[in-house]
């Protein structure tokens, strides 16, 4: 059988693929320049997402001194890069928070009121960044916010959802179409609010649940002084919204957070009273949703669960400290990692090709990325 050959009379097609598939992010940009075709070919929205699929998991802090850094989700820990992410077009009174990440981008909001409040979505992999300004829901400026992946259209779509206000106020942005949209929020819900934040270093306004496509929150509803889960469907642009047990309800005064656990929306719950920390995951059984207990481990001075890793330990920080710990849920052994530092936000992550294929778009500008070719 002929191998079919590289337009350019290099290489066969198939032998230069596997090699592009093997190469870092950051190096992949700088090969479009080869030829038309090898951008053609880097660029493709097939090409980016088979490349995505066979990234390095990887871990992504935030540290006290305001700079982000990158750590192998392997036993090791090892720095993935030898320097820390730079923030793009950072001004000395500009005010970042990380909303969080996915498919290696980072989705930051600049929550200075004086300059209008704007979101960043980052891909410090290969270095570009895309800048939007937030159209005002209301004035003082709350919510709740989200950022996710629409596989079926291909889209990054960034929510934010204005409270306490009635009928609750809602935006959504999707980098594919350029566009923010209005969406219609039942009157059922109420007026929410995001949980109080007495734990977090972080607003809880930032803390969601992102899975097959959907984002999920846990939020108060003010009148009833109610908890549940709000939902959001980025492929259909619907809310919904599940109700907490009994036993989760009655818990309103704990330190409570949502967070992907054994491929389940869960709820980490940080019991005062009782010294012990526990997780529930969010079950389906037929056409109903139940939580179900997975763990329950004696913890003193742990504050918040903050992701799980690939070998199924979850990393939680020490309260007040913020040193980072990591759980094991089988032999409820909880050890420090002195070695990661202090740290209020850490996330699975992957360098990845995300939106190169956006790039043509002039609303796309450089940002600086601390990474090298090569590790």
């Amino acid at each position: 059988m002929a191998e079919t050959v590289d337009r350019d009379g290099g290489l066969p097609e198939d032998l230069l693929i596997t090699i592009l598939m093997a190469l870092p992010a950051k190096c992949l940009v700088r090969f479009r320049s080869v030829s038309k075709y090898w951008n053609s070919l880097i660029t493709s929205t097939e090409f980016i997402n088979i490349h995505l699929a066979q990234a390095k998991p990887l871990l992504l802090f935030h540290h006290h001194n305001q700079s982000y850094s990158l750590r192998l989700d392997d036993e090791s820990l090892d720095m993935w890069s030898n320097s820390e992410f730079e923030l793009p077009s950072k001004r000395e009174d500009d005010d970042f928070q990380i909303i969080g990440s996915c498919n290696g981008v980072m989705c930051i909001l600049n929550t200075l009121q004086d300059h209008g409040q704007s979101m960043i979505l980052w891909n410090p992999s290969i270095g570009k960044s895309l800048n939007l300004v937030l159209p005002r829901l209301s004035d003082p400026f709350r919510g709740i916010f989200g950022f996710g992946f629409n596989r079926q259209s291909n889209d990054y779509k960034f929510v934010r959802v204005a409270t306490p206000q009635y009928p609750v106020g809602c935006h959504v942005y999707s980098v594919k179409k350029r566009s923010w949209k209005a969406i219609d929020v039942s009157p059922a819900l109420g007026c929410i609010k995001p949980i109080p934040s007495v734990l977090w270093g972080r607003s809880s306004s930032y803390n969601y649940a992102f899975l097959n496509g959907v984002l999920h929150w846990i939020v108060d509803r003010e009148e009833f002084g109610s908890r549940f889960v709000l939902s959001f469907d980025l492929r259909n642009d619907s809310f919904g919204k599940v109700m907490l047990s009994p036993y989760l309800a009655s818990k309103l005064d704990e330190w409570m957070s949502i967070l992907v656990y054994d491929n389940s929306v869960s709820l980490f719950l940080n019991d005062l009273d009782t010294r012990y920390i526990e997780i529930w995951a969010l079950k389906k059984y037929g056409a109903m949703k139940l939580w179900a207990r997975k763990i329950r481990i004696n913890a003193v001075g742990i504050g918040l669960a903050m992701v799980c890793r690939q070998n199924g330990e979850i990393l939680m920080t020490r309260y007040p400290s913020d040193e980072v710990v990591s759980c094991d849920p089988q032999s409820k052994e909880i050890r420090d990692l002195k070695k990661l530092g202090l740290s209020d936000y850490a996330s699975s992550f992957v360098e990845s090709l995300a939106l190169l294929d956006e790039l043509k778009e002039p609303s796309f500008t450089s940002a600086v990325s601390s990474f090298k070719c090569f590790h």
